[in-house]
């Protein structure tokens, strides 16, 4: 564990961020310093990053903006 001094302001300031995202100060801390964004890290359950993973896996049309194998490869044999 590690302790450091912060003005008053800065720790009321990192308070209230930590709990508008519903963390305590040090999960804040740790998602900053882990994720860089502590909403990434608490936005999405397990289950729901299983679901949107076994969703975009699936097959069928590309989502767009992208391409399929096939599709850059028309011309190849």
């Amino acid at each position: 564990m590690v302790s450091f001094s912060l003005d008053d302001s800065v720790a009321a300031a990192l308070r209230a961020k930590a709990s508008a995202e519903g963390l305590t100060v040090e999960a804040y801390l740790a998602a900053i310093a882990l994720a860089g964004d502590p909403k990434a890290a608490s936005e999405m359950s397990e289950a729901e990053l299983d679901r949107f993973l076994d969703d975009e896996s699936t097959s069928g049309p590309s989502p767009s903006g992208t391409f399929s194998r096939a599709e850059i490869y028309s011309d190849h044999d």
